[in-house]
């Protein structure tokens, strides 16, 4: 559908809402400047064919992330699009790249700001599913917001493959490993893309799992900070157990995420599962020898 048609298609609509702009490419399709009938400021996302082309059912989409905090989801001819206010500040990934990787001790007051607001949405309206550090923005004042909730999991709801979409996206390094196998969308899932987002802020890379992970981690904590129990140990021991491939070995949810990485008490579950005992899972204690002792625990991935 060409952005004429789509302009006329969505002037027939009950409620109207014009472009303004030529629109811009994005991961999910093309997003719009636009305005509401009202005046209201707005950006519409008309999603790309690759990701809609053969969906059983559209309306599915539709139910699934109008309760996402949308100002509007529909079908509009033969598109599907999403109306959301005009977004604050600028992805991560664009301070990524302009400013390089961001040091673990800069970066968690962000994270921990993440992590609250993922838990926020969490319990508003369920499952993101695509948290990256495109989706991931930063405002003025470290203000964080995370784009483009339940979108994905909209598409999954309509008859979407969930490691298809992450693929046309380039986005299945942020998609936990239990939802490429068929899993349904969740906040520990959420927890994993939001964990290997700030891995990937903070080294450069996707993780790969294991050691190389950990090491990779370590190598930056060692050049970032010498103080035990710092921001920037926090951040790491709480990323590195973000990122576990089983998700029963992740943080819970985000709000326990948050208070790992703020170093507030009681972030942990009370007890750990037997299974969890008998699997050992340990954690890896590294200390480097720079300038003191840095400590602080790793998980072992056992995949």
């Amino acid at each position: 559908m060409s952005p004429d048609e789509f302009a006329l298609a969505l002037r027939a609509l009950g409620t109207p809402l014009f472009l303004d702009d030529a629109g811009t490419p994005t991961a999910l399709g093309t997003e719009y400047a636009g305005t509401a009938d009202d005046g209201t400021e707005v950006r519409i996302i008309q999603l790309a064919a690759r990701l809609t082309t053969g969906l059983r059912d559209l309306d599915a989409f539709v139910r699934a992330v109008e309760h996402h905090g949308y100002l509007g989801a529909g079908i509009a001819g033969s598109a599907l699009f999403v109306v959301e206010a005009r977004p604050d500040g600028e992805p991560l990934a664009v301070r990524v790249a302009r400013e390089g990787v961001i040091r673990p001790t800069t970066l968690a007051p962000l994270a921990h700001a993440a992590a609250l607001q993922l838990a926020r949405s969490l319990a508003a309206f369920g499952a993101h599913g695509l948290i990256t550090p495109e989706t991931l923005r930063v405002g003025t004042a470290g203000k964080v917001s995370i784009r483009w909730s339940g979108i994905v999991p909209g598409l999954v709801a309509a008859g979407a493959d969930a490691a298809a979409v992450m693929e046309h996206l380039g986005a299945t390094d942020y998609l936990a490993p239990e939802v490429a196998a068929g899993a349904p969308f969740d906040a520990r899932s959420d927890v994993y893309a939001l964990g290997t987002t700030l891995y990937v802020a903070t080294t450069g890379r996707a993780p790969f799992g294991g050691r190389t992970t950990a090491s990779t981690m370590a190598a930056v904590l060692t050049e970032d900070s010498m103080i035990e129990a710092s921001p920037a140990q926090r951040l790491t021991a709480a990323v590195l157990r973000a990122i576990e491939q089983d998700p029963a070995d992740r943080w819970a949810d985000a709000e326990r995420f948050a208070r790992a990485i703020e170093g507030t008490p009681h972030n942990r579950p009370a007890a750990e599962s037997p299974r969890k005992r008998r699997r050992g899972s340990a954690r890896i204690a590294i200390a480097a020898a720079a300038v003191g002792t840095i400590l602080y625990l790793l998980r072992r991935l056992t995949h």
